[in-house]
């Protein structure tokens, strides 16, 4: 019994391990997304302005 919870804790902390890794990823992913948006409206905003004073 005792010898099977020893074996089962070095999978455990595998499957930890590469789910840690996984949700990293994700959350990256996601924020380097919200990020970009949030440049490309900045971006938008610049041009309009800049086209506004070329205009005036």
């Amino acid at each position: 019994m005792i010898n099977t919870i020893i074996a089962i804790i070095p999978l455990i902390l595998f499957f930890a391990f590469w789910i840690f890794i996984i949700w990293f990823v994700i959350t990256l992913v996601h924020s380097s997304k919200e990020r970009n948006e949030l440049l490309k409206d900045i971006s938008r905003k610049l041009d309009n302005l800049q086209n506004t004073n070329k205009l005036d």
